[in-house]
């Protein structure tokens, strides 16, 4: 368990999700974006997510959840594999596939904390790069940039386009001399 202290100084634990926690963690996501996107939004991650955790390319010490001094959950962010595939086969990196904060606890500074440990542990975990999709103007801030610069394109360029899927390089030449496509859910 990491002890951290948000940019609003609130201070959270941050460790990996553990089994007995999954129900409060399907909570927190249907919350989290039912209020920004919808009641069927809301539904539709959280199926996505029960799927996710029974997949191969689900990493459990990559699901991380964030907890209040009083052990509440409040945020939730996870990365599992994906694979880069190229001519001469695949590569196997990561993916950031879910990432959610209850809605009142927002803009507290928790779920930049938890990408900051996610990353980290990553790099430890020995991968190489973190591909996402989503918006360059927030996940700049840690280091994510357009995945085309290094010839690594989502399979489904017309929903993601070129500058919404991207790529954090943990370990510097990572991605060198590797194209190809990947696809944002494994």
């Amino acid at each position: 368990m990491i002890k951290k202290t948000t940019t609003s100084d609130l201070n959270i634990f941050i460790r990996s999700e553990i089994e007995d926690e999954h129900e409060e963690v399907n909570e927190l996501i249907f919350k989290a974006f039912s209020e920004s996107y919808g009641i069927d939004t809301g539904t539709e991650m959280v199926e996505h997510f029960k799927a996710e955790r029974k997949k191969d390319t689900f990493i459990s010490e990559l699901s991380l959840v964030a907890l209040l001094e009083n052990g509440k959950i409040v945020g939730q962010v996870t990365l599992h594999e994906t694979n880069i595939i190229t001519e001469s086969g695949k590569n196997t990196q990561l993916t950031l596939s879910q990432s959610a904060v209850l809605p009142e606890y927002r803009m507290l500074g928790i779920m930049r904390e938890m990408v900051i440990v996610v990353l980290d542990k990553a790099k430890e975990m020995g991968y190489g790069a973190v591909f996402l999709g989503g918006n360059p103007a927030v996940y700049g801030r840690f280091g994510f940039e357009p995945s085309c610069k290094y010839g690594i394109y989502h399979e489904n360029r017309t929903k993601m386009g070129d500058e919404g899927y991207m790529v954090c390089i943990l370990v510097p030449d990572a991605l060198n001399g590797i194209n190809g496509t990947t696809s944002y859910y494994g």
